[in-house]
């Protein structure tokens, strides 16, 4: 995997990662809390050797403190060293326990015993740092003055048996200080590895994900399956990705945007041969394309194109609701002969568009579509207007296909994260089986919210901040006004033309 890889995974898996993430950090938190709380104080001891009378007595005195030091180390985690602290202390223990609890160092040609203890509470830490240090002491002069004794004469002149003294003692020099918070459970290492579990769990499930992930979502998804371009990206709406969609309603900024850059883009989709009659379908129900032939159709006619909405969908017709117009009679009824095309016509809301109902419901749609009435119907259509034909989906049946034979080519609506990849390169195999021509596909559904526009990549879907309001304040400043703007503007050209 390179580091593009990583970065993509990251991106279009980040909730599940950060989710994991912030898992690992709540169960190390609650790990901490489970576990028991230990307190660490620490306390010292110096060797000392006697004294001297000249410096080599000093070194001399020095060198052995030294090697005492590192003997004496071992005393302090020393059984009956602990017993002697469980008996001053009455601690409810046992010696090896307590040992357990206590470390002892010593630096390299050092004097100093540095003392180690843990607890359940500060106090308890603090008191059996500094009793240990002052029982192995109380041990360390009794090991001492356990040699033998010896004869010397008195100032009477009669000899006597003297006892051995210590010459080495250790002497309790730095008192341990009370803990104020807790050595272990640590949060500085606990949490951290919380977190990194976390994440090594969140990779992995992104990663099963990510792979096993068969639905489009980007526009490199569908041009990877379909070899063709994405000639519009349209955001998620209640409009836009509903079954009905009122053409009518007032659009966002966004949405009239995205539908005038598919208007633009279909216009050069192929510079040689403008393609006059347009066959709008997708690989499933439920991905917009209904929605998305009327409002393009809309668009078009508004950029002053004579455009007629034909609705091929003679099994579940959806053109003549969202216009709002009477369906009953339509396509059907014109290749059936019962009805003329002129008298089926209907003109819409929106001037220059004209609308070609489904008409009732026939008991051979693909008959009728793939007729050559149909293909004629579709030729004298393109003489006068640009022709959309809203087609049924192409997996559950052939009519689409058959539909591309007779117009100049297929714009697939592709739902993202809905439509799989299986299906749409289905959709696209059974449009090339009838060597239909595949002018491009439409993303449909685009989520624009920022959590996943930084999943999938802001570029491909994320809209400026400032552009936006920017652009959308002048675009609402100017409604209303604008018509008579240009009007007035032709009319002051026109005055100075003639002035000139």
């Amino acid at each position: 995997m390179t580091l593009e890889d990583l970065w993509r995974l990251t991106r279009r898996q980040a909730v599940v990662i950060s989710v994991c993430a912030l898992v690992g950090l709540l169960l190390g938190f609650a790990w901490m809390a489970l576990q028991p709380k230990e307190y660490t104080a620490t306390a010292g001891g110096y060797v000392t050797a006697g004294g001297g009378q000249s410096i080599g007595e000093s070194y001399s005195a020095q060198t052995l403190a030294q090697q005492k030091a590192q003997a004496y180390v071992t005393l302090f985690t020393n059984r009956r060293v602990a017993k002697g602290v469980i008996e001053e202390l009455d601690l409810d223990s046992t010696p090896q326990e307590l040992v357990t609890r206590i470390s002892a160092t010593v630096p390299p040609d050092g004097v100093t015993i540095n003392v180690t203890a843990t607890g359940s509470t500060p106090e308890a830490a603090r008191d059996v740092a500094d009793t240990i240090v002052t029982v192995a002491a109380a041990e360390a002069k009794r090991m001492e003055e356990a040699g033998p004794s010896r004869s010397a004469v008195g100032p009477d002149g009669e000899t006597q048996q003297v006892e051995s003294q210590a010459q080495v003692l250790i002497a309790p020099n730095e008192s341990a200080i009370l803990p104020t918070s807790p050595s272990s459970p640590d949060p500085l290492r606990v949490l951290p590895i919380g977190v990194l579990l976390g994440l090594l769990v969140g990779y992995g499930i992104a990663a099963v994900r990510y792979y096993n992930d068969t639905k489009v979502r980007r526009t490199e998804d569908v041009e990877e399956v379909t070899e063709a371009g994405v000639m519009g990206i349209l955001p998620l709406s209640e409009d836009l990705g509903s079954e009905r969609g009122d053409v009518g309603r007032a659009k966002s900024f966004h949405e009239r945007e995205a539908l005038r850059k598919l208007r633009t883009n279909l216009r050069f989709v192929d510079v040689d041969h403008q393609p006059r009659s347009i066959v709008i379908t997708s690989a499933k129900q439920g991905e917009g394309k209904s929605t998305v032939a009327a409002n393009l159709a809309a668009v078009l006619a508004e950029a002053g194109e004579p455009v007629v909405l034909v609705d091929a969908d003679l099994r579940r017709s959806a053109v003549a609701r969202a216009f709002e117009l009477d369906g009953s009679v339509g396509l059907s009824q014109v290749l059936a002969g019962t009805a003329t095309l002129t008298d089926s016509l209907q003109p819409s809301a929106t001037p220059g568009l004209e609308i070609l109902a489904a008409g009732a419901v026939p008991p051979n749609p693909s008959e009728l579509l793939g007729s050559q009435r149909m293909h004629h119907l579709i030729e004298e259509l393109a003489q006068r207007y640009f022709v959309i034909l809203d087609a049924p989906p192409l997996l559950p049946v052939t009519d689409a296909a058959l539909l591309t034979r007779s117009a100049d080519g297929a714009v697939l609506v592709v739902a993202s994260g809905k439509t799989h990849k299986e299906e749409l390169q289905q959709a696209v195999r059974t449009l090339r089986a009838v060597e239909g021509k595949v002018l491009g596909t439409i993303l449909n559904m685009v989520s624009t919210r920022k959590v996943d526009r930084i999943r999938y990549g802001d570029v491909e879907y994320g809209y400026s901040n400032s552009y936006t309001n920017d652009y959308a304040y002048e675009a609402k400043d100017t409604v209303g006004v604008g018509a008579v703007s240009r009007r007035d503007i032709k009319a002051r050209r026109s005055r100075g033309s003639t002035s000139d």
